[in-house]
């Protein structure tokens, strides 16, 4: 992905988000959507510190703010599961 291509899908989208993103945005306060094991899914092999900053910042930020002031890399770091959403659902069928 660009650096720009979740912030781009985003805005092609308009209201029209899809089925996948509306799912993930509805399990939001589920303990799995901070756990240690989603974090270990998508990055093995990282820190302590890296999982309690990670999980602090989903605990306490929106995706809808953090697509407009986050690199594309910074945004598929902290929200890889809205970022494959958006990507996914701006895909023609």
């Amino acid at each position: 992905m660009s650096n720009d291509s979740c912030l781009q899908a985003y805005l092609e989208l308009g209201e029209d988000l899809p089925l996948s993103l509306i799912n993930i945005e509805t399990q939001k306060h589920s303990p799995m959507f901070t756990s240690k094991h989603l974090f270990d899914l998508f990055y093995p092999g990282k820190s302590e510190a890296y999982f309690i900053s990670w999980r602090a910042h989903r605990q306490f930020n929106l995706w809808q703010d953090d697509i407009f002031s986050m690199s594309g890399d910074e945004f598929q770091y902290h929200w890889p599961m809205i970022a494959g959403a958006l990507v996914e659902g701006s895909s023609p069928n």
